[in-house]
């Protein structure tokens, strides 16, 4: 661990900046293993990190667009030459395993190239004599989680540089190590003083410094829909604009003609992996009656067969949740749901390992769920599956639709007629057919409906047209 990085603090106006509050870092597979220490950042450090971005905005916005896609380009390949550091850190402080923190590693990658190959051609159109010019806003405050550390911030931080913004990153405080590598890696690059600043601290403290300013022209989010409604109402000005990916309570609908195997083991893909704690995995199976007793049979089985353990142990197919208060979350959802009627068919309990002592919960799956029950709707974002017996499509599109959330949804089926009929009504800005629900690709947007998500999408052509503001230049033909 200390071979990966070299610093514990905020790296402001080019400088790294400790303050005296602190924060111990540990293996969340591991308790008894002590990581890093970091420093916890002011409301005065904050504001020093805004002041520096802004005051930078003059010198990197008006660098030209050739010279920002080499800087960046430049700094994608250091950062792909860390790929194992990267990897071994990820696990470290988040807990997934290693073989999805490489995965993590390589999206973040190909995404940020990806923005780089598009936004160098893609900043200026020309038509006739006149010009279409994206002008980049001014200063971009970039809010990220913990539970993919790196390949939220590269996914936010490249089109915003890119496009001539300063930033401001403020990552979840346990997910603060990965980015400190990132900006050990930034400060070996060419950015003007004061282009790039990272703010580590506990987001409730920093708060009200991070967004009740007028020295912010952009708030890139992505967490809970809890915390993304806070901030909505934190941002001082309506001239800050405001782009938020949130929660889901995504599901995963098996048709009576479907491949059993293949849509169980995507069940269990979008449902398990990373802990279950992504957005874009699954809080519900919904079972085509027919096949219910054949579909759930397997997924028990295969469910039981899960190993769980430290995510360095390649043995091990699921690490642990993240932190303190998601094992807690987990607890008490599974509590809710037994009182609410709901049956443990398998899980559904914290998993104690001597040996490690970390935040371990058990796969699980509970059935004989309805719509009256409070968790029928939440967001789980845990190694929780909520399954559900159907009969008919809409009885299908009622629980897939119910609750505040619309952000991904996938059905399988070999018939293309009721495919169409399920994404033609379901409330989801992310559809598949035959694909598990995290399945994304780095050209289109990732949005969110309902209270899923807020403002421009990201990725994609979106991603330039949330970090800038068109300036279209008419000039009289000679």
């Amino acid at each position: 661990m200390k071979n990966i990085i070299k610093n514990s603090s905020s790296f402001i106006n080019g400088e790294w900046v400790q303050s005296q509050g602190h924060l111990s870092i540990c293996n969340p597979a591991n308790l008894q293993e002590h990581i890093h220490d970091i420093h916890l950042a002011t409301g005065y450090d904050t504001n020093s990190a805004l002041l520096a971005a802004q005051e930078a905005f003059d010198v990197w916005g008006k660098t030209r667009i050739e010279k920002r896609i080499l800087l960046l380009e430049k700094f994608m390949s250091n950062l792909e030459a860390k790929r194992n550091e990267f990897s071994e850190l990820i696990t470290l402080e988040n807990g997934k395993t290693i073989e999805e923190s490489k995965g993590e590693v390589d999206a973040a990658i190909s995404e940020g190239n990806y923005q780089l190959g598009y936004l160098k051609d893609n900043l200026v159109e020309i038509k006739g004599s006149h010009k279409l010019l994206y002008s980049p806003l001014g200063v971009a405050l970039l809010i990220t989680p913990w539970n993919f550390p790196l390949s939220t911030v590269i996914r936010k931080m490249i089109p915003a540089l890119a496009c001539g913004n300063t930033i401001v990153l403020k990552p979840s405080e346990y997910s603060s190590l990965t980015s400190i590598l990132i900006f050990e890696i930034l400060e070996k690059e060419d950015f003007p003083k004061g282009s790039v600043n990272l703010v580590i601290g506990i987001g409730s403290a920093l708060g009200d410094a991070l967004l009740k300013t007028d020295l912010i022209d952009i708030v890139s989010f992505t967490g809970s829909t809890a915390t993304g409604e806070i901030i909505r109402k934190k941002i001082s000005h309506s001239n800050v604009r405001y782009q938020a990916e949130m929660g889901g309570a995504n599901a995963l609908v098996i048709w009576d003609d479907a491949n059993i195997n293949e849509a169980i083991n995507a069940a269990i893909a979008s449902g398990y992996a990373c802990a279950g704690q992504w957005c874009t995995g699954i809080s519900k199976l919904i079972i085509h009656e027919n096949i219910y007793d054949t579909s759930i049979d397997l997924l028990k089985k295969l469910v039981e067969n899960i190993k769980v353990g430290s995510g360095f142990d390649k043995a091990n197919q699921m690490g642990p949740l993240n932190n303190r208060a998601q094992l807690d979350k987990m607890v008490d959802y599974v509590r809710r749901a037994s009182d609410q009627g709901a049956e443990i068919l398998t899980g559904g309990s914290q998993l104690q390992k001597d040996e490690q002592k970390g935040f371990f919960f058990q796969p699980t799956i509970l059935t004989g769920l309805n719509l009256e029950m409070d968790i029928s709707s939440e967001e789980i974002f845990g190694p929780i599956i909520n399954v559900f017996k159907s009969r008919t499509v809409e009885q299908s599109i009622e629980i897939a639709n119910f609750g505040r959330y619309g952000l991904s949804f996938s059905v399988y089926t070999e018939n293309d007629s009721i495919a169409n009929r399920f994404i033609s009504n379901v409330d989801a800005s992310l559809c598949h057919v035959n694909m598990p629900t995290p399945y994304r690709e780095m050209s289109m947007p990732f949005t969110g409906w309902k209270f899923s998500g807020i403002g421009v999408p990201e990725s994609g052509r979106f991603a330039r047209d949330a970090f800038t503001k068109p300036k279209v230049v008419y000039r009289k033909k000679e």
